[in-house]
């Protein structure tokens, strides 16, 4: 006696790591941001989630959100913990340790105390005229 076979083909698996860390970029928005520093060692221990940020802030796409924001580097060498420096629109200020944080967890967290700021516009819904409204006026 076989077992029945239900499925052809093979299983989809998740896309993992790499489409999380996707699907927060695409959440991404600058709008609420003036001004973004990055601070990290190039030879400190535990960079390499920031430098994956850093990266993901300047894709076109992201970086459209807001032209006006500065995103800026500031590499040092005085192993100096990794550091994110938002200033907000408000004046507000943010400062993200990312010596244990892993590139999605920073993400989540910008996405969620900056992105999530940010209230999209509603659109005016434009009723098209016809040729006798047009004619009356």
């Amino acid at each position: 006696m076989a077992l029945p076979y239900k499925h052809a083909g093979t299983f989809l698996r998740s896309p993992g790591l790499t489409g999380a860390i996707a699907h927060q970029t695409k959440l991404l928005n600058l709008k609420p941001a003036k001004r973004i520093v990055f601070t990290f060692d190039p030879f400190g221990e535990n960079i390499t989630s920031i430098r994956n940020v850093l990266f993901q802030m300047n894709i076109p796409a992201v970086q459209e959100t807001n032209p006006k924001c500065i995103v800026k580097t500031n590499i040092v060498c005085n192993r100096a913990n990794p550091t994110v420096d938002v200033t907000l629109q408000t004046g507000h200020k943010l400062l993200f340790n990312t010596q244990n944080l892993e590139a999605l967890e920073i993400l989540k967290l910008f996405n969620k105390l900056v992105s999530s700021q940010f209230k999209p516009e509603e659109v005016a819904a434009v009723v098209p005229q016809t040729k006798a409204q047009k004619k009356k006026k």
